[in-house]
C-alpha cells in the first residue's frame, strides 16, 4: 500500500512539474505552401502573428476580458481569472508585412521577451485567420480598442480559466495549423525545435 501511495505521489508530482515546463513546438514537415507564424512571448502571456496570403500579418491574442481588455489588473481581477471561469476576449490587429521578426517587432507596442518563428501550410493559416476573424466580427458594438496593446478586443465565446488560458488557447491555434507539440501549453514558455 505504501508503494502505491509513493507511486501516486511521484506521478502527481511529475505531472505537476510538466505543466510548468516549456512547451516544445515542432513545425510541420515538408510544407508545400509555406506561411510564417510567429509565437510572441510577452513574459506573462503570449500572442501570435500569422502571415496572410498577401504577405501582411494578423496578430491575435486571447485572455480574460476584465484583466486584459478592460485593463483591470487588480488582485481581485487576477484571482477571479485564475480561480473560476470568467468572460474572455479575443484581441486582433492587422500588421504590415513583410512577415519578418524585425518588421513584426517594430510594430508591437508591448514588451517582447522573444519571438519564435515557424513555417506552416498556407491553407491551415488561412483557415485559422478566417475562424478568428469570424469570432472577432460577431459583436462589433462590443469592440474595445486598446492602443497600449495595439489590439482591438471582442468577446470570445469560451470562458477564460486556468486550464483554458492564453497559452493553452494559442497552443490549440498552433495545433490547428499542424504544429506538433510536447507539453501542456499552460504557461507562456515555449521552445521551438527544428525551425
Amino acid at each position: 500500500m505504501q508503494r502505491l501511495i509513493w507511486l501516486a505521489f511521484t506521478i502527481s508530482g511529475l505531472l505537476f512539474l510538466s505543466a510548468f515546463t516549456p512547451t516544445v513546438l515542432l513545425a510541420p514537415n515538408e510544407v508545400q505552401d509555406p506561411r510564417t507564424v510567429f509565437v510572441i512571448d510577452h513574459g506573462t502571456h503570449s500572442s501570435v502573428a500569422i502571415e496572410t496570403g498577401s504577405g501582411e500579418m494578423m496578430r491575435y491574442a486571447y485572455g480574460d476580458l476584465r484583466y486584459y481588455a478592460n485593463r483591470d489588473t487588480s488582485l481581485g481581477a487576477g484571482a477571479a481569472a485564475l480561480l473560476w471561469p470568467t468572460p474572455s476576449t479575443l484581441g486582433r490587429a492587422e500588421l504590415e508585412g513583410p512577415a519578418t521578426k524585425q518588421v513584426l517587432e517594430n510594430q508591437l507596442r508591448v514588451v517582447v521577451e522573444i519571438i519564435y518563428e515557424l513555417q506552416v501550410e498556407g491553407d491551415s493559416a488561412d483557415q485559422l485567420i478566417l475562424e478568428l476573424d469570424e469570432i472577432h466580427a460577431r459583436t462589433p458594438a462590443e469592440h474595445i480598442d486598446v492602443p497600449a496593446y495595439g489590439l482591438v478586443f471582442s468577446p470570445h465565446p469560451v470562458d477564460y480559466f486556468w486550464g483554458h488560458n492564453s497559452s493553452s488557447v494559442i497552443a490549440g491555434w498552433l495545433r490547428s495549423m499542424g504544429v506538433r507539440m510536447f507539453g501542456w501549453g499552460l504557461i507562456a514558455s515555449w521552445r521551438v525545435v527544428g525551425a
